[in-house]
């Protein structure tokens, strides 16, 4: 190859490098999709969108008009995690920390927490 291929063949080959690798993230170690009431009827039928929707995958956690992807999950004993998730929602971006334990000891119970807040926090189950 000569020199000058090699310039223009070596950043190319560095910026597809950089553009073919999808960034991975964590996900929540929970079995099937939870969600509160509203949250549950909007998975079984994506037409109904109630305002009071929560809906949470191993992924990311939605609500009526804004949703956080999971960067990174810490998970620690008795099912406990820390969350760190990207969130946005009315044209604005924001980092959210969520701690994330089992209600009650019930696996199928999951009760989220926003940290640096003692406002918001919610309860959701596993749906069927």
């Amino acid at each position: 190859m000569s020199r000058s291929r090699f310039i223009f063949a070596f950043p190319t080959a560095l910026l597809a490098g950089f553009v073919a690798i999808p960034a991975s993230a964590d996900q929540l170690p929970i079995d099937g999709n939870f969600g509160n009431e509203a949250g549950c009827q909007a998975l079984a039928d994506p037409t109904s969108a109630a305002e009071t929707k929560i809906t949470v995958t191993a992924q990311k956690v939605d609500f009526y008009e804004s949703s956080c992807d999971f960067l990174q999950v810490l998970t620690g004993s008795y099912g406990r995690s820390v969350i760190t998730a990207l969130c946005a929602g009315e044209g604005e971006d924001w980092v959210a920390t969520y701690l994330v334990t089992p209600s009650g000891g019930a696996p199928d119970l999951l009760h989220f927490k926003l940290q640096g807040t003692d406002e918001f926090e919610f309860i959701v189950s596993k749906c069927k």
